[in-house]
């Protein structure tokens, strides 16, 4: 291996989701502005298919040079990633902050947080709860709430107001972001993680997860979500909450962007809040997680590439995008006051708390469905925590074969 690219021309290709399209291509223009001689030509699938059509491609007679990798154990452990622990050493990766380098190590049992290096990611998604100023105001909200009981009893507060204390479009699963929050709240950022990274007799199956989700099955009875978020998708949640009619929207930086552009000043963002003396933690999966394949015939013209993810030109194009950067250093520049500029500061802050926890739903490949559809059924009162629980520790252990 070498990190020198020479001057011969070099030819990449780089899969991801179609959604990340305008991210990719502005990191290959930037890339190639500094390597002349090496092309890259990008090619997507749509995002709701690219996870499971990735160990198709990645094993394919033709594989691409850089991919996208959501469930990196299984694809790992198929023989068909690069090791990068060589380019690690060469690029001193090691000096990323320990909670990025958990989410691109997986060990030779499959267990993700440890072990050898397989990807880099170019940036993160980073979830809390906006808020809408001028609602939170009228509720005498000055700052964001300090404990879970100040974020319940604004929740009562907006109820009680005909406010739509947390807008959310289950329909497309987003009830998901506000149960992690609480299965992070009472589990903790390392076991939530263990769970995820598929650690030896790990299971979300537990007492505490069981009374994170009774949480948000009596936030439903109580109305803090809409009547009918089970029939409202996420951008007609995004919307509504843009048009004033909830107090909170719990999402992610995904939305930053469009939130910035319809509500200006009037939106604001905060972290979730911690359990008393412990630092913040919330969901921030990698927007773009890069592997090598292992059938790839230029692994360090694609190295190069991931090394060049963690430079502030970089940075700065994943910052413009809407996510947060990859590696640590100077906030990327954005405009004062705007809700992006707030989730950069609430990433750094995470970041050097090492609070970083990657989605539930993206432990396996089939777990998505699961948690989604049985969240429905929480807020609608069909199911219970505990049996909810039990539905998704049983699809999660046949998924691994265990």
């Amino acid at each position: 291996m070498s990190t020198e690219l020479g001057e011969e021309p070099i030819e990449l290709t780089l899969y991801d989701g179609a959604g990340l399209k305008a991210k990719d291509e502005a990191l290959i223009a930037a890339f190639e502005q500094k390597h002349p001689n090496v092309t890259i030509t990008g090619r997507y699938d749509p995002d709701d298919v690219q996870a499971q059509n990735a160990p198709r491609v990645l094993a394919s007679d033709d594989p691409p040079d850089i991919a996208r990798v959501i469930a990196l154990s299984d694809v790992a452990g198929d023989g068909l990633l690069t090791n990068l622990d060589a380019y690690a050493d060469a690029y001193t990766w090691d000096e990323l902050p320990e909670g990025q380098l958990a989410q691109y190590r997986v060990n030779e049992d499959g267990v993700r947080g440890e072990g050898s290096q397989y990807t880099m990611a170019d940036g993160f998604t980073v979830t809390g709860f906006y808020y809408n100023k001028e609602l939170a105001e009228q509720l005498g909200m000055s700052t964001p709430p300090q404990t879970m009981e100040e974020l319940e009893e604004l929740l009562a507060q907006a109820e009680e107001a005909g406010m739509v204390p947390i807008m959310a479009g289950n329909q497309t699963g987003q009830v998901m972001t506000s149960t992690q929050m609480m299965l992070n709240h009472a589990l903790g950022a390392e076991s939530v993680n263990e769970w995820i990274f598929h650690a030896p007799e790990a299971t979300i199956d537990t007492p505490e997860a069981a009374e994170a989700l009774a949480t948000i099955q009596d936030w439903a009875e109580a109305g803090y979500y809409p009547e009918d978020t089970n029939g409202t998708d996420a951008t007609a949640a995004l919307g509504r909450f843009a048009n004033g009619e909830a107090l909170f929207y719990a999402s992610g930086n995904w939305d930053a962007a469009a939130l910035d552009e319809q509500m200006g000043d009037n939106v604001g963002f905060f972290l979730p809040p911690a359990p008393e003396g412990q630092e913040p933690a919330t969901m921030s999966d990698p927007a773009s997680n890069f592997a090598i394949p292992a059938g790839s015939d230029a692994k360090d013209a694609a190295a190069a590439f991931l090394d060049f993810l963690r430079s502030e030109e970089a940075r700065q194009v994943v910052a413009d995008a809407g996510f947060a950067p990859s590696g640590e250093g100077e906030v990327p520049a954005t405009e004062e006051g705007s809700v992006r500029a707030q989730i950069q500061e609430a990433f750094a802050q995470l970041v050097e708390a090492d609070g970083q926890v990657q989605f539930v739903q993206n432990a396996t490949n089939g777990l998505t469905t699961t948690w989604n559809s049985e969240a429905q059924r929480l807020v609608d009162g069909a199911t219970t925590p505990e049996d909810m629980l039990d539905a998704v520790q049983s699809k999660y252990e046949d998924e691994l074969g265990r």
